[in-house]
C-alpha cells in the first residue's frame, strides 16, 4: 500500500458517501464490502443510511479486517517495476523507505486503481473514451466544518447562488452544479464538486497540475460559500483529500469486455461475479454536463469473470475500476461498493487458480461465482435464475490504447 492506511479513495481520497448499488433497499455488494460497513458501524463510524461514513473510522475498520484475516500489510511501499518472463510476473520491485524492495509471488492482483501493474507488465489497456481518449474529470473532495445547517439553504437555492457566482466570475469551476453531502458529524458538510478536466492520472506532471488546479477551485468555493451562502459565514476548512479523486484512467483489455449495449440490455452471465445497477454516470471530460442513464427499478447487469482477467499475462487478475469494460460501463461500475465486490472476486479467483494449478484465464468462472455465493455475495436469491446474457465479447482485435 503506497499510503499509510487502507481504504483508497474512501480514506485518502476523502470520497463520501458510498454511492448506492441497491435492489429493493438491499445492498447488492454483500460480501467483504458489507463486512467493512459492519466494522465501521461497530466503531461508531457509519450513519444510519449505511452509506455515509467517517473516513478515519474506515481506515481502522479496513485494517482490522485485514489483520483478523492474517494479511501481512506493507505500508509506504509503491510499485516500481515487475519482472516478466514468458508472460508471467516473476517478481515486483517496490519503492520504500528502505530503498527498493523485491516481492515474489505465484499470483498477483492489480488493485492500483490505474492498472499500473498490468500496464507495466505489458497488458493491453485502453484509456478514456474512444473518440479522443479523454477521461472523466478528477475531483478533489473537501469538507467544511462550523456550518450552521439550520440556516443552510436547500440544494436548489445553493445551486441558484452557484449559478449567479459563476455568471459573476467568482467561480470558474466548469461543473454545472454544486454537489454536497451531509456527514456523520454535525456542522460538517462534504463537497464533491471541483472538476479538473483534460488531465492524466497516470502521468506525474499532469497529476500534480490536477492537484494544484483542484485546490485553486477549492479556494474559490470556500471564499464564495463564506461570503454569500447563509450558514457558511463561520465555516472553516476541515479537510481536503490527500489524493485527488480519480474517476477514470486506464482500463485493461481482458478475456471479456462489457459495453454500453450490455448495460442497456441488463446483461447477465452464468459467471457473473458482481451485480451492478448504479447508473451510467459520465461527468463531461471537457467541461460542464453529466450524462446519467438509470436502470429500471428491478433490473441490474452483471460483470462476467473474464473482465477481471487481462490479456497478455498468465498470473494476474484485476481488481476495482480498471477492469475490461468500455468508457460508459466504467462510469457505472467504478464506484466503491462494486469495486469492493470485484476485488473480492479477484482475490477468490487468485486463490482458486493456485489451488487448482491453472492460469486465471483457464479457471471456471462459474466456480468463482459459486465460491462468492458461499462467502455471502448476493449473486443468486432463492429460486432466482441467472437470466439470459449474450455471448462474451471477443476482445482479441481491440486496439491497445496505452501500454505504459
Amino acid at each position: 500500500e503506497c499510503y499509510g492506511c487502507l481504504g483508497g479513495m474512501a480514506t485518502v481520497g476523502g470520497v463520501n458517501p458510498f454511492m448506492p448499488n441497491h435492489l429493493d433497499g438491499r445492498r447488492l455488494d454483500s460480501g467483504v464490502f458489507q463486512d467493512w460497513c459492519e466494522q465501521m458501524a461497530a466503531l461508531g463510524g457509519l450513519a444510519d443510511d449505511g452509506r455515509t461514513f467517517n473516513p478515519e473510522v474506515a481506515k481502522l475498520a479496513a485494517e482490522r479486517l485485514c489483520l483478523e484475516a492474517g494479511v501481512d500489510l506493507l505500508y509506504h511501499a509503491t510499485l516500481d517495476l515487475p519482472l516478466v518472463r514468458e508472460q508471467r510476473i516473476e517478481a515486483l520491485t517496490l519503492h520504500s523507505k528502505s530503498g527498493l524492495v523485491a516481492v515474489r509471488g505465484r499470483m498477483y492482483v492489480d488493485a492500483t486503481g490505474d492498472a499500473d501493474l498490468a500496464a507495466r507488465a505489458g497488458c493491453p489497456c485502453e484509456y478514456g473514451r474512444d473518440e479522443d481518449h479523454l477521461t472523466q474529470p478528477m475531483t478533489a473532495n473537501f469538507d467544511l466544518g462550523g456550518v450552521d445547517t439550520e440556516r443552510m439553504p436547500d440544494r436548489a437555492e445553493i445551486n441558484r447562488l452557484y449559478d449567479a457566482a459563476k455568471a459573476a466570475g467568482k467561480i470558474t469551476c466548469p461543473r454545472e452544479n454544486c454537489l454536497w453531502f451531509r456527514t456523520t458529524e454535525p456542522g460538517r458538510i462534504h463537497f464533491n464538486t471541483t472538476r479538473v478536466v483534460k488531465h492524466d492520472a497516470t502521468e506525474v506532471e499532469s497529476l500534480s497540475n490536477a492537484e494544484i488546479e483542484s485546490r485553486r477551485q477549492i479556494i474559490e468555493y470556500f471564499t464564495w460559500l463564506r461570503a454569500e451562502v447563509p450558514g457558511f459565514e463561520q465555516s472553516y476548512l476541515f479537510s481536503i483529500g490527500q489524493h485527488i479523486g480519480v474517476r477514470e484512467s486506464r482500463r485493461v483489455v481482458g478475456h471479456a469486455y462489457l459495453t454500453r449495449a450490455d448495460y442497456e440490455r441488463f446483461a447477465k452471465y452464468p459467471d457473473g461475479i458482481c451485480r451492478c445497477r448504479y447508473p451510467i454516470d459520465i461527468h463531461s471530460p471537457t467541461g460542464a454536463g453529466t450524462e446519467l442513464i438509470h436502470m429500471p427499478k428491478d433490473e441490474w447487469y452483471e460483470i462476467p469473470y473474464g473482465c477481471l482477467v487481462p490479456q497478455g499475462i498468465e498470473n494476474l487478475l484485476i481488481a476495482g475500476r480498471p477492469i475490461s469494460v468500455d468508457h460508459a460501463v466504467h462510469s457505472s461500475m467504478r464506484v466503491m461498493p462494486p469495486a469492493c465486490t470485484i476485488g473480492q472476486a479477484a482475490g477468490v479467483a487468485a486463490a482458486m487458480s493456485l489451488a487448482v494449478g491453472c492460469a486465471p484465464r483457464q479457471l471456471d468462472g462459474v466456480a468463482v461465482k459459486q465460491a462468492l455465493i458461499e462467502q455471502g455475495v448476493w449473486l443468486v436469491s432463492g429460486d432466482e435464475q441467472v437470466g439470459p446474457g449474450g455471448d462474451l465479447k471477443d476482445t482479441s482485435s481491440r486496439s491497445t490504447r496505452l501500454t505504459a
